[in-house]
Order: structure tokens, then C-alpha cells, then sequence
């Protein structure tokens, strides 16, 4: 988490619990509830959007994350479930930390929630561009297959 004091890092890192995902294996699934925020500490994991609209679907993949990237911020928003599924297409380690304990660290450093979310701003903002884009591409092929 770039930008982030060391003492910042040592208090987040206290809360945190490291997963280890084998290839092919999900981190997080499109529409399941999650409370966590998950970060690729090593390994690679592909973000995917099942799209469904009959009669054609497609999995479009949003982005690629390596070390240091958020895979899942969806703890933060209303319902809690991430709008896409992270893959782990090699080995990757993960960190998870859970909001609520988050939310503790929160309420005693308050300019630690600040860069957190200017951070997650910035990361939503990227998805959603790269959502689109490949949104875009879907709706262009289902288009011209009507042709």
C-alpha cells in the first residue's frame, strides 16, 4: 500500500492474514458477500466479469494484478459483493484483512482512512474505465454478429 507510514503498515499488518491460492483457484467470486479487502502480496490474479445478457455470454477479463494491487474493495460497498470475480492465474499469496478490524485502525488514525480511500478512488476509477472498455468491445461483437 503505497504511500502508507511504516508505523501505518506495522498497525495494518497486525490485522492481516495471509492466504495462499493455487492456480485456477478464486480469491474472490462475483456476486458472494465479502468483508475482507484482499492485496496480491505475490503472484498474478486476473480480474473477470461474467456478463450475461441472453442469448450471448462472455467472461471479460477487466485487469491483471501482480504484487501491491487491491484484488477486492467490495467490503467498503453497499451490498458487500464484488461486482467480478479475481482468478488466480499463477500461485499467488494474498493478503486479507477484515473491514471491521480495519474499521478500528479507522477511528484511532483517521489520516490512514483518508489515504485509503483516495487510494480506492483512484483504483475504482481504473476499473471502471477498463470496464467500460471491454463492455464496449462485448456490446461492439454482439453487434456485428446481428449483422
Amino acid at each position: 500500500m503505497a504511500g502508507f507510514a511504516d508505523d501505518a503498515l506495522e498497525q495494518i499488518a497486525e490485522i492481516s492474514s495471509l492466504w495462499t491460492y493455487r492456480t485456477g483457484e478464486h480469491c474472490a467470486t462475483q456476486g458472494m458477500p465479502s468483508d475482507e479487502i484482499l492485496i496480491v502480496k505475490d503472484g498474478k490474479v486476473a480480474v473477470e466479469m461474467h456478463i450475461d445478457v441472453a442469448p450471448y455470454a462472455q467472461i471479460l477479463r477487466i485487469a491483471t494484478l501482480t504484487k501491491g494491487n487491491i484484488v477486492d474493495f467490495s467490503a467498503f460497498l453497499e451490498p458487500h459483493s464484488p461486482t467480478a470475480s479475481a482468478i488466480c492465474i499463477e500461485k499467488a499469496e494474498i493478503i486479507c484483512i477484515k473491514l471491521v478490524n480495519l474499521e478500528d485502525i479507522f477511528k484511532q488514525r483517521p489520516p490512514i482512512e483518508h489515504k485509503l480511500m483516495k487510494n480506492l478512488v483512484a483504483i475504482m476509477g481504473s476499473r471502471f474505465r477498463d470496464s467500460r472498455i471491454q463492455l464496449a468491445r462485448f456490446v461492439a461483437e454482439i453487434v456485428k454478429q446481428g449483422k
